[in-house]
């Protein structure tokens, strides 16, 4: 397997589309970006927030915007949605299928430079798919489309976690 780090470059202007044509779409970036985020700033500067450290209330913050219509992304560390926030995510989203997408960045250990706490193997994807959220992977299947995979993920009306 090939591990593509454009996909974490690539995902956040891929929504951008999306949000042109939703007015509801709205990013919810946990205490990151590092120009990832920018040309969705730019674009949309009132539908972005950094909700800073604090994924499990990232997480129901989220699913209070998705039960009045608003339909919320959360992007943050793979291991800060799945790990951290956990609970929030099966309680608060699954268990009542809002429509709420995450991304979970860093897939693939991708951070390992940072240390263990920012490495996940392949645990999310074990984590997640135990608690009923459909796991979108793009690296999975090396033959993978990964604008059809986002499209796919963001369109569906149910929870969706997709891993960059």
């Amino acid at each position: 397997m090939v591990v593509n780090p454009n996909y974490r470059r690539e995902i956040v202007n891929m929504i951008v589309p999306y949000a042109r044509k939703d007015k509801n779409i709205i990013l919810l970036v946990g205490d990151m970006g590092f120009g990832v985020a920018d040309k969705f700033k730019e674009e949309f500067p009132d539908r972005i927030f950094n909700m800073g450290v604090m994924e499990q209330a990232t997480v129901g913050i989220a699913a209070g915007m998705a039960m009045t219509g608003l339909k919320p992304i959360v992007y943050s560390i793979v291991n800060f949605i799945v790990f951290r926030a956990l609970e929030q995510v099966r309680n608060d989203v699954v268990l009542q299928n809002l429509n709420v997408k995450f991304i979970g960045t860093g897939a693939e250990d991708y951070f390992k430079f940072l240390g263990k706490s920012h490495c996940c193997g392949k645990d999310d994807i074990k984590l997640m798919q135990l608690i009923n959220m459909r796991v979108f992977d793009p690296y999975k299947d090396a033959l993978v489309n990964f604008q059809e995979l986002v499209n796919e993920w963001i369109t569906d009306p149910n929870p969706g976690y997709i891993r960059v």
